[in-house]
């Protein structure tokens, strides 16, 4: 899928390298739970290619058009919270490629393929700290639900229903 200036795609096993050396930068993690090493990096990537298998809107690289580069990722994922198998929308870019709505651009890419299939509630988890990320999940159509610890991180939860 083609937005005005990135690509998504499902991730491919020839992503792999990129996306390791991205699981395991601070600048890239900064608003999560910490950088993963080598082993849990791969595993998170080998989670995105099994999500990509079974879901369309499943977290995506995101290309930029002008320079080829893979600058991030946005889509979904499944975890547990409260004792059910949920959707969560999550994006995430490189630094230098933040600020440049980016991640509302995918997002509602993302969100357009989801709209075609599932029926249901996505969550999104943005750490507390993180204004910005806060604003695009509203301008996507999600609205603030409560805080709460998800695998012992604290974040604030957004949620959209589709019908």
């Amino acid at each position: 899928m083609l937005t005005d200036r990135l690509e998504l795609r499902r991730p491919l096993e020839t992503d792999r390298a990129r996306f390791v050396e991205l699981f395991c930068d601070h600048d890239f993690m900064v608003f999560s739970d910490g950088v993963h090493s080598t082993e849990s990096a791969n595993a998170r990537f080998d989670e995105m290619l099994r999500n990509a298998a079974d879901l369309s809107f499943a977290k995506q690289p995101l290309t930029e058009l002008s320079t080829g580069k893979i600058v991030g990722y946005a889509g979904v994922a499944w975890f547990d919270f409260e004792g059910r198998r949920r959707l969560e929308l999550g994006y995430r870019l490189v630094p230098e490629a933040r600020g440049r709505g980016y991640a509302t651009e995918a997002g509602r890419a993302v969100l357009a393929l989801a709209a075609e299939s599932f029926r249901g509630e996505l969550l999104a988890m943005i750490d507390p700290t993180n204004r910005p990320s806060s604003n695009v999940a509203r301008k996507l159509g999600f609205t603030f639900w409560k805080q709460a610890e998800v695998d012992g991180y604290r974040v604030d939860l957004y949620r959209r229903v589709f019908s």
